[in-house]
């Protein structure tokens, strides 16, 4: 087995492969990929489009989870907006996906639990603005099902026409982590206790 080292636009990854380097049109062959700072071995899925952790979570870097600048109390039934921004400079793109996640991020990678895409446009801009001129945004209701663990957040953007990036690997990749505080969906009793007691 040979190593070989790939630019996925996340990062180089070595791919652990037998043989001849793959063609250059095909660089992201389905198999197993090393992340060479962490030395995470990962598996590329050609049909989902994905990087897998050994024990099936979605691979997402360590570079892209932050912690959360505040933490968003929900629970069932809410609605939770999840909004991007960015700064934006080049041609008339159409058809970009958002991908919107919230889940649980550890050591086996992003356990994603909710999951939604947008499409969007974006204009052609020939000078660089001074602020963030592209924003998407999805609105997630929270289910009754969620987990109490389910307090992460994550979202990228990829493809369109022309492409800005592929799903796998693109470098447009953000997340927070214990972003969220998932409340009432377990009993949460506090101060029990005889209030009073009197002859009446």
């Amino acid at each position: 087995m040979t190593l070989k080292t790939l630019d996925l636009g996340l990062k180089t990854i070595r791919v652990l492969q037998d043989g001849a380097n793959p063609p250059e049109q095909a660089l992201l062959l389905p198999g197993w990929y090393v992340d060479p700072q962490t030395g995470q071995r990962i598996f590329y899925d050609q049909y989902t489009e994905k990087f897998y952790t050994m024990a099936g979570g979605v691979y997402v870097p360590l570079a892209y989870m932050n912690p959360a600048p505040k933490q968003v109390a929900v629970a069932p039934g809410d609605r939770l907006k999840v909004t991007i921004s960015f700064k934006y400079t080049g041609p008339a793109i159409t058809g970009v996906t958002g991908y919107y996640c919230l889940g649980i991020y550890g050591t086996f990678g992003f356990d994603e639990r909710l999951v939604q895409r947008t499409t969007f446009n974006l204009p052609q801009v020939t000078s660089p603005p001074s602020s963030p001129n592209v924003s998407d945004s999805y609105t997630f209701t929270i289910p009754t099902g969620i987990g109490t663990n389910w307090d992460d957040i994550y979202v990228k953007i990829f493809g369109g026409s022309p492409s800005i990036a592929g799903e796998a690997t693109t470098p447009y990749l953000f997340g927070y982590e214990n972003a969220l505080t998932i409340a009432g969906i377990q009993p949460n009793i506090t101060e029990f206790k005889i209030s009073d007691f009197a002859k009446v």
